[in-house]
């Protein structure tokens, strides 16, 4: 590269680039280490989520910042990967800076990295699998996404919890966090629950499941306010007949709720709720829960099958279910049961608010990569031996490439070779090692028919995958690399850096 400015550019961005997969690097595999991110208010986060890490880190280069949108694509489309997406693009980086030293022009490299990154998707659509055992299938994933997290300690009930979040739907499942209590202490709900309670303490009776006619209401019930400015003079008599005005409207929709009701019944309201109409509904056995939000609301709806009612006067209908108001950590809480599978709580257990925060991002993980199996998915080999079936099938086919965009193609092969490398690495082992064992093995068996071998992190050496059941989406590495190849493109087609104007 003749050109000073150009390369001093590009090499600036590789390097700020390599500062972020540096940060996230040590926190891959089962053995992978843990952060802990600090703020200016002494505020911490303690996490190995490679996602969570890059979306807290204060950054400045907009070099890096590149990085961390790969991450934050890798989040949305798979939920998992995030870390493997940065580290290959990192790599990508640094072994296209080799390339550069030798003569290469950017262009040439990025048109060779697209090449490969084709390859290698054609050759990873041969080594999916579909899953014979949908239970099996959903139990090894989510075990492969969990391991190295918080969650690993109890395993087998969060990979209960999982596939029973799952039954039936793809759809995920509201979660909601409840300090006290360990892990084990985790639960599925069949239904709602709702973080408030009534506005006037219930009966004894709700202590255990009760039940309860419900309405469900998205208007408040108070006085309408005027946008008028109008200043009156009014004696007591005259004062108190514009009160009861005021409040006539609001004790009439009480009555309708009370006939709709027809007896005991618990109303939730998604705005306020005037003292005097709860008032009025309590005396005749009506419990208000106001000021719920919009989406407890609409999950109330779908979980009960009933409407969302806008006004008591359109002809209001209820429905009957079970509801039990639980004192957790010293609030309340109202747990109600609902009839559809696609409206599931998940409430999660932790002594502290730091692992509760933790436990929520391991177990949004576990349930994207199940979701993505149970869509349709198929599932590739894990522990690194799928990227380095990639690595050793692109290296076969650069022979066939004529001219520079070999060196790219195989560039691009060694870079996927560091994710079965860096996880022998955080394990304490010799990468070197084991990625040549991985290439024997590969040659012996490059579809991996009958063994899937990847970096043993308890022992050293190699182990074989399948028997581990070690498994990962196939959409996910699929996304680690199309990610990674176009960050890395996208820095190296850059030639310069000017301040634009302020907006």
């Amino acid at each position: 590269m003749s050109d000073t400015k150009t390369e001093m550019t590009l090499r600036t961005n590789i390097e700020a680039a390599r500062v972020i997969v540096n940060t996230v690097k040590t926190t891959l595999g089962p053995l992978g280490r843990d952060k802990l991110l600090v703020d200016a208010g002494g505020n911490t986060i303690v996490t190995n989520d490679g996602a969570t890490i890059l979306r807290e880190l204060d950054v400045s280069h907009p070099a890096a910042k590149m990085i961390i949108e790969c991450a934050k694509t890798q989040e949305a489309e798979c939920y998992d990967g995030t870390t493997s997406s940065v580290i290959v693009a990192g790599q990508l980086l640094a072994n296209s800076e080799g390339l550069l030293n030798k003569g290469l022009h950017p262009n040439l490299v990025c048109m060779g990295y697209h090449d490969a990154a084709r390859l290698a998707i054609e050759r990873l659509n041969e080594l999916g699998r579909q899953p014979m055992n949908m239970d099996d299938s959903l139990s090894a994933v989510v075990k492969t996404a969990i391991t190295g997290k918080t969650l690993a300690a109890d395993m087998n009930h969060v990979t209960l919890l999982v596939k029973e979040s799952l039954d039936g739907t793809t759809k995920k499942p509201r979660v909601i966090c409840l300090p006290g209590g360990g892990l084990s202490d985790s639960e599925l709900i069949q239904g709602v629950v709702v973080n408030k309670t009534t506005v006037l303490p219930l009966d004894n009776d709700y202590r255990e499941p009760t039940e309860v006619n419900v309405i469900l209401l998205n208007s408040g019930m108070e006085p309408a306010k005027t946008d008028d400015n109008v200043q009156v003079q009014l004696d007591m008599k005259g004062y108190s007949q514009l009160k009861s005005s005021a409040n006539k409207d609001v004790l009439q929709s009480a009555k309708q709720i009370i006939e709709a009701l027809g007896g005991k019944g618990m109303v939730f309201v998604r705005d306020g709720v005037s003292d005097s109409a709860v008032a009025y509904l309590k005396k005749n056995n009506v419990n208000v829960v106001r000021r719920i939000p919009e989406s407890v609301i609409q999950s109330l709806s779908t979980s009960l099958g009933v409407p969302v009612h806008h006004s008591p006067s359109e002809g209001m209908s209820s429905v009957q279910t079970l509801i039990q108001e639980k004192e957790i950590d010293d609030v309340k809480y109202l747990f109600v049961e609902g009839d559809s599978p696609e409206v599931n709580t998940l409430v999660l257990r932790g002594s502290t608010r730091t692992t509760l925060d933790e436990t929520e991002r391991g177990f949004d993980d576990a349930l994207g990569v199940a979701a993505l199996l149970k869509e349709g998915g198929d599932y590739v080999w894990g522990g690194g031996s799928t990227y380095a079936a990639l690595a050793y099938h692109l290296r076969t086919e650069a022979a066939s490439v004529s001219g520079r965009k070999q060196m790219a193609i195989e560039a691009f092969a060694d870079a996927l070779e560091i994710i079965p490398a860096t996880l022998a690495e955080n394990s304490g082992h010799d990468p070197l090692d084991c990625i040549l064992g991985m290439r024997k093995h590969l040659y012996d068996d490059p579809l991996m028919e009958s063994k899937a071998m990847g970096p043993n992190v308890e022992e050293g050496g190699l182990t074989d995958m399948a028997v581990l059941s070690v498994v990962e989406p196939m959409k996910l590495v699929r996304q680690a690399i199309l990610s990674a190849t176009e960050v890395t493109t996208a820095m190296l087609k850059i030639d310069d850096m000017v301040a634009k104007r302020a907006e």
